[in-house]
């Protein structure tokens, strides 16, 4: 059982394989810099965020994710920065990297801009493949462990103000397959390219946020993430979203001051799943070291 497990795992679309992109789609309208780097310094200060993600819980060694950010603009507000670490371990295979961003904004309005930014890393992936459980024990295939060291590159475009973003970017030009993990090439066909845009309404005290993340992936396809955010008093976020690889989400935040904002989401698989496990729980903690605004308001990044 827990062979097939693995097995079935490993054939998941690569949304799910791809370090931190996972554990965005459900907390992704939260910190938009995660998934496009020219959104670094949109919260006009340092922004510090830490999530953690398991997912389909009650199954045995599902995917669990860390992922960590930093980012800001400098004094010369058209230049931004940005750092991310992060860690995902599914099964037998363990991937750990960083990235570090450079970008360059412009105001294109009284309170929009447009950027554009690279975010070059490293990966490091590793797998023990001796945790396979085999029929056969003398497979050598399965008897040994391998790793590999990996360069990133991805990039990211953005135009952005406090009522609504719209971005395009690429995880990663290099890519690493998962079975071979000797080889890492340059293949822009094969990477991912994430599409985000949202807008704010807001009526007195309360808000509302349609937003919506498209992914393309060869030979994967597309993978469409619609949410729909209720925002009360700038205060209390309410998130419903659904992923067209059949997962439904709901999340929570709340906007503890005007620098700290705290999140949760639960998602429940509809698919082939659906009856295996008690779901993907994620919590975040988003801190701003706010400068140039005195009070952080109800953003998507």
């Amino acid at each position: 059982m827990r062979f097939l497990l693995a097995i079935l795992l490993l054939l998941l679309p690569s949304s799910i394989l791809v370090a931190q992109n996972d554990l965005i789609v459900s907390q992704y309208i939260h910190n938009q810099y995660a998934i496009n780097p020219s959104f670094a310094g949109s919260r006009e200060g340092i922004s510090l965020f830490a999530s953690f993600r398991k997912q389909w819980m009650g199954i045995e060694n599902t995917p669990q994710s860390i992922l960590f950010t930093a980012h800001t603009p400098l004094k010369n507000q058209n230049i931004i920065l940005g750092f991310q670490a992060f860690n995902q371990a599914i099964h037998q295979t363990s991937n750990t990297g960083f990235n570090l961003s450079l970008g360059y904004r412009v105001r294109v309005g009284e309170s929009t801009w447009m950027g554009l930014a690279l975010n070059p890393g490293l990966s490091i992936k590793s797998s023990d493949w001796t945790k396979i459980q085999l029929n056969e024990s003398d497979d050598n295939v399965f008897s040994e462990n391998t790793s590999c060291v990996s360069p990133l590159l991805g990039f990211g475009a953005s135009v952005y103000a406090q009522e609504f973003f719209a971005g395009a970017s690429v995880t990663s030009l290099f890519i690493n397959n998962d079975f071979d993990q000797t080889e890492t090439k340059f293949s822009p066909a094969d990477a991912q390219y994430l599409l985000t845009a949202g807008y704010l309404l807001e009526i007195e005290k309360f808000g509302v946020q349609p937003s919506l993340l498209f992914s393309y992936k060869k030979p994967f396809g597309t993978e469409i993430n619609p949410t729909l955010s209720l925002i009360y008093d700038r205060f209390v976020w309410l998130d419903f979203a659904y992923s067209t690889r059949k997962e439904i989400n709901i999340g929570a935040a709340l906007q503890a001051t005007s620098q700290l904002r705290v999140a949760y989401n639960f998602g429940l698989t509809t698919g082939d799943l659906s009856g295996y496990n008690n779901g993907t729980h994620e919590i975040s903690i988003q801190f701003d070291f706010v400068k140039r605004v005195k009070v952080v308001g109800a953003r998507f990044f």
